[in-house]
């Protein structure tokens, strides 16, 4: 019997000795093998108005509310899970202002919750206060953060006049003043040059980093006269899609145009799809990347980016894919079949009685405990809208999942037989499992591969098979609900010298 593990997904290099694997999808990568991927379940009865296009959790001593917006108006979510229209009215423009597809940003400053789209005014509205979103200020921007104690905007439009290398921030402590002034400290920066338009704004409490398409910009609060002092950190690297831009703690995550990378800190840029999935990535998704969108899910360690990518179908503002990284162990995975329109963190309502969790479906296909944490109320997760424009979170039974092992062969230099192939799956008992294992052979790393017929768990663990050739590799694929899979103990005969 050789153990084989499962390696992580290097889709990049080539099959053969692999280190780890070519594909792993719908999983979630651990130190040594992966977990159980849940589904997408929808939270709320009804969808959105239009197509999906922002996000947003706010908190404050009373809890947390989220926000969202589609094409022509902006929402707040109330107890039953139902987003309410807070559109100011006449609600809004139906406009492009990325390639094809229309989004809003959030920010929170204080009790104000402010809203942008690049086509109207920039919006807010103030909790406990407010009972519609109205015009913040006579500025139109596309990208907003809050850095230190200013509301910051990027890529603005201003007397009609479009400013795309422009950021520009409010008064101190006031996001109602946007008029430059030594006084309030409100002022604006041309980032004036070839890197591109603003992509995107990343705030904090001690520096905020803006994205141009090719460039990375560091601003510093350094008091009047300048109050901002803008320092290049990466020069051809920038955003190539701005909703790839996704932070968490020090580290943000994003797609450049040669790959996928992470900056620690402000300044540490590494990249992190290098010989992994950057190839994979750009030869799977179509030719819409302002249609990315991303997340990070922090009960997984989990950075999210969904795309549409090959085997779509129906409207093109629905991606298909997720592609996922977990920072803490530094591995990817690859999510199918999920039809979702955008992806954010979000919280969620109590579940508070075991009717209430109904909705995710039946008890036994929960993937947490009753009494876990992830069902109490304001809990960040993994959340979206569905292709019905419906809210929702990763929180029901195990997606299907497939992990592949490296290619290898079975003797050395030699045709083997494959005896024996035992999957590594923890299932715990659960009823509902299929675990199947598929051979994949070639006789010669010239030859395309060929898909043997997948092989049942028997009672005893193993699947029986007779698979000749010099090149294997096996597919593990599990159905219904597991804990974690690891690798397969196989067991090969050598058949002849080749």
């Amino acid at each position: 019997m050789a153990d084989i593990q499962f390696g992580q997904l290097q889709a990049d290099l080539p099959a053969y000795q692999n280190t780890g694997s070519i594909k792993v999808n719908n999983v979630i990568p651990l130190a040594q093998g992966y977990k159980s991927f849940p589904r997408f379940v929808s939270l709320s009865g009804t969808g959105l108005g239009t197509t999906p296009v922002g996000l947003f959790t706010s908190f404050s001593a009373s809890g947390s509310t989220n926000y969202a917006g589609d094409t022509t108006k902006l929402y707040q979510m109330d107890s039953s899970l139902v987003f309410q229209d807070k559109s100011k009215a006449g609600g809004y423009n139906n406009s492009t202002t990325e390639g094809s597809r229309d989004f809003w940003a959030f920010t929170q400053f204080g009790a104000n919750i402010i809203a942008t789209n690049g086509a109207d005014n920039i919006q807010k509205f103030e909790e406990g206060v407010d009972s519609l979103f109205s015009d913040l200020v006579t500025l139109k921007a596309k990208y907003l953060a809050v850095i230190r104690d200013f509301v910051v905007s990027g890529y603005t439009t201003e007397s009609s006049t479009v400013y795309n290398q422009r950021v520009k921030w409010s008064g101190l402590n006031d996001s109602s003043t946007w008029t430059p002034s030594q006084t309030t400290q409100s002022g604006f920066q041309d980032i004036v040059g070839t890197h591109g338009s603003v992509q995107a704004i990343v705030g904090g409490e001690s520096f905020g980093i803006v994205f141009m398409e090719r460039a990375i910009f560091r601003m510093d609060y350094v008091g009047t006269p300048l109050i901002f002092q803008f320092d290049k950190i990466a020069d051809n690297i920038g955003a190539f899609a701005p909703k790839s831009v996704v932070s968490f703690g020090s580290d943000i995550f994003f797609l450049a145009q040669d790959g996928f990378y992470k900056l620690s800190g402000g300044q540490k840029l590494t990249p992190i799809g290098i010989g992994r999935v950057n190839e994979f990535f750009f030869a799977d998704t179509t030719s819409n990347f302002e249609g990315i969108c991303s997340a990070v899910d922090p009960n997984n360690s989990m950075v999210i980016w969904s795309y549409r990518g090959s085997g779509a179908t129906g409207t093109g503002t629905v991606n298909n894919k997720l592609l996922c990284y977990n920072y803490a162990v530094d591995r990817w995975s690859t999510g199918s079949s999920q039809d979702l329109h955008f992806i954010n963190s979000a919280s969620q309502e109590a579940f508070t009685t075991l009717e209430a969790l109904d909705i995710l479906g039946s008890i036994d296909d929960l993937p947490y405990s009753l009494d876990s944490y992830a069902y109490g109320e304001g809990i960040i997760g993994l959340s979206g809208f569905n292709s019905d424009k419906k809210f929702g979170k990763f929180l029901g039974a195990s997606l299907d999942a497939t992990v592949d092992t490296t290619e290898f062969e079975g003797a050395k230099n030699k045709n083997s037989t494959l005896i024996t192939a035992r999957p590594i799956v923890d299932a715990d008992g659960s009823s509902n499992t299929t675990i199947t294992v598929t051979p994949i052979t070639r006789s010669s790393q010239a030859n395309a591969v060929t898909e043997g017929s997948a092989v049942n768990i028997k009672e005893n663990g193993d699947c029986p098979m007779r698979s000749t050739s010099r090149y294997h590799r096996l597919r593990v694929n599990v159905t219904g609900n597991f804990k974690t899979m690891s690798g397969v103990d196989v067991e090969a005969k050598a058949t002849g010298k080749r």
